[in-house]
């Protein structure tokens, strides 16, 4: 079994993601501060995470 320091060491690893098919974090921030002028991660620091609330209302 992984250890926790283990998994974040491989999810700041950009090879990681990579060998996935996937992006890692620091390059899609890099995407979007490129169209969109900041960075996602500055833009959203002090924002809650969404949640099914912010998109159903109780009929």
């Amino acid at each position: 079994m992984r250890t926790p320091h283990l998994l974040d060491r491989l999810r700041q690893s950009p090879n990681e993601w990579h060998r996935r098919g996937m992006r890692a974090p620091a390059e899609i921030d890099t995407l979007i501060a490129d169209r969109i002028g900041q960075s996602y991660a500055a833009a959203t620091a002090h924002a809650a995470e969404p949640s099914y609330a912010d998109f159903f209302i109780v009929a």
